[in-house]
């Protein structure tokens, strides 16, 4: 359910409730919230019971488009608006459980303090409708969102507002990411790349998985329908557009291409056998067809059934006449620059792993680092890191994994698809001056309170998920969106 309500940012009522869904705390406790519930009532949170009278209430204050309103029950726009729906209830309880609410007069004053909404400092009203006119709001239904927030702002600083960090954590925070390392590295891709793959390596690994190596080939046929085939002319007129739309309809209606190119036969091109690449099976590449527009027919998933494509302007009919898959030789350079890829891949990872068992058992140190460095003749090279940002050699990502090691450490360090490969040994760890005058401190001071309401986002979303049970009756919920 929290996916779903993350998805709902990208919906229309999103539009409506962009201010609400920006809080991160909306989605608090929403769980799996489409569970069968009781007969009578559309939602059950805990002891409270939502009628699906409330419910339609509460949809008939959204101002929805009559096109909106006539696709409600048939689409993902009616579970959005309920997710929603369930999210406010939530927070509502939740905000009278800690004895927060707002007032009408409260939900005044926020409105008439908006300065959107004013005019030489003054509340004005012409601005305020102005402004519900032309984002399509209800006044109701914005001042309860309004409302909404604000409690949800509430509920924040109820559980996180208030409290001063320890100055050693914002310390701690801002040694971590401008700490300044120097750092040997080894760069072991100069020595993987010295790895010769033979041929027989290549056969070998050909003959294990031959089964494997099969590759999807199409023969197919197809018209442009250009005008002077349709209408004998050149002219993009309103005959042609009329035949052609006749000939998409007899393509939906099922006739057979030969039915629907009929008189037409000399202009239709025909290829046989060919793969995703262009390619035949003699390795000859055809030329005589636009790329994309093979690809949009390669994609076609239905064998002898034509197919009415619209391309750049152009209209095709097409018809895929065979489709099989035929297993790829050692005669294919693209295969054997693929299997020879797949073995210095696996070459590197066995690699990787010797190094890595080693140092876990710590039988691999600076020492066999240098060894290593001079046996296959590649430079163990120094540089200056200073800071987590510092990216003049090292990828960001990888740099967050050096700084999760300290001064003497050797270690691995290689990116997700093995091609960055380094034996790192951290030489010196330099721990930056703090002056806790500067902006740049105050900027760590606000990171880390973010970090800290981050955590407790999550400590008290799991906290509302275990003491907010959430029932919906489906068949109410089926009945309700039928209805529209």
């Amino acid at each position: 359910m929290l996916g779903s309500i993350r998805k709902f940012s990208k919906s229309f009522v999103a539009k409506i409730f962009v201010a609400i869904i920006a809080l991160p705390f909306l989605l608090w406790g929403m769980g799996d919230v489409f569970r069968s519930g009781k007969q009578n009532v559309l939602v059950e949170i805990n002891d409270e019971k939502i009628s699906s009278k409330e419910f339609i209430t509460y949809i008939q204050k959204i101002k929805l488009s009559k096109k909106e309103i006539e696709s409600i029950g048939k689409s993902k726009i009616f579970d959005d608006i309920l997710t929603n729906y369930i999210s406010e209830k939530i927070i509502s309880i939740e905000g009278k459980k800690k004895g927060i609410q707002l007032s009408d007069s409260g939900l005044k004053k926020i409105l008439i303090g908006d300065k959107s909404f004013q005019k030489d400092k003054k509340f004005s009203r012409i601005k305020y409708e102005k402004f519900l006119l032309e984002n399509g709001y209800s006044a109701p239904t914005y001042e309860r969102y309004i409302k909404s927030i604000e409690l949800k702002g509430q509920l924040l600083n109820y559980y996180s507002g208030g409290i001063k960090l320890p100055e050693f954590i914002v310390d701690e925070l801002y040694k971590k990411e401008n700490q300044i390392k120097d750092v040997d590295f080894l760069d072991l891709s100069k020595i993987y790349s010295k790895k010769i793959i033979e041929e027989k390596d290549i056969q070998k690994f050909y003959e294990e998985n031959k089964n494997l190596f099969k590759e999807k080939f199409i023969s197919f046929k197809y018209l442009e329908l250009k005008p002077e085939i349709l209408t004998k002319r050149k002219d993009f007129d309103e005959e042609y557009y009329e035949k052609l739309d006749q000939l998409e309809n007899d393509v939906l209606d099922g006739k057979t291409f030969k039915t629907i190119v009929s008189g037409n036969e000399k202009n239709i091109k025909k290829f046989k056998l060919v793969n995703s690449r262009k390619t035949k099976e003699d390795g000859t590449i055809i030329k005589d067809i636009d790329k994309t527009l093979f690809q949009k027919i390669f994609l076609i998933k239905k064998i002898n059934s034509p197919q009415f494509i619209n391309f750049n302007d152009k209209y095709y009919v097409v018809e895929i006449t065979e489709e099989k898959d035929i297993p790829l030789t050692l005669k294919d350079k693209n295969l054997k620059k693929t299997i020879e890829a797949q073995l210095k891949i696996g070459f590197k990872v066995k690699e990787n792993k010797k190094f890595i068992d080693k140092i876990n058992n710590k039988k691999f140190n600076k020492k066999d680092m240098l060894e290593l460095s001079q046996k296959n003749n590649v430079p163990i090279d120094k540089i200056k890191i200073n800071g987590i940002n510092d990216d003049k050699k090292f990828p960001l990502k990888l740099l967050a994994k050096i700084y999760n090691h300290n001064a003497g450490e050797v270690f691995l360090l290689s990116d997700g698809i093995v091609q960055d490969n380094f034996l790192i040994r951290i030489e010196k760890d330099t721990n930056p001056e703090i002056n806790k005058k500067s902006k740049e401190y105050k900027g760590y001071l606000k990171k880390a309170n973010a970090e800290y309401i981050s955590k407790v986002y999550k400590s008290y979303d799991k906290y509302i998920n275990a003491n907010y049970k959430i029932d919906i009756n489906q068949k109410v919920l089926e009945r309700l969106k039928n209805s529209f």
